[in-house]
């Protein structure tokens, strides 16, 4: 595995803190609300998946990381995927935001 990518990353900096993958998922539950099990962590640390952007924030405060380094050099072609799908999602909500605002300025008889 190349010592580049985000798992590997992710595993030396808990490895460091000599911290539990059971640790990091209680961290990001009780610190940013965001709920993820022990296996999710180990296919993070593996590879196998990817953590959404949210999750890569959180996890870069907790491990006392900076964002940057956790992604810098990483399989830049699924980043630059996750990226594009993060990217269309928010397109997707400023419609469906701009939608409502209208429906509800019309519902209102303004």
């Amino acid at each position: 595995m190349n010592d580049n990518t985000l798992g590997v990353k992710l595993r030396k900096r808990r490895y460091e803190l000599g911290k539990t993958q059971e640790w990091v998922a209680l961290e990001l539950q009780t610190s940013a609300k965001i709920k993820v099990s022990q296996p999710t962590i180990n296919n993070w640390e593996k590879g196998k998946s990817w953590p959404s952007i949210p999750q890569l924030q959180a996890l870069a405060k907790i491990l006392g990381l900076k964002l940057s380094y956790l992604v810098s050099d990483t399989d830049t072609e699924k980043m630059q995927l996750m990226l594009e799908e993060y990217a269309e999602r928010c397109r997707m909500l400023e419609k469906m935001n701009d939608k409502l605002l209208k429906e509800n300025e019309r519902l209102r008889g303004e």
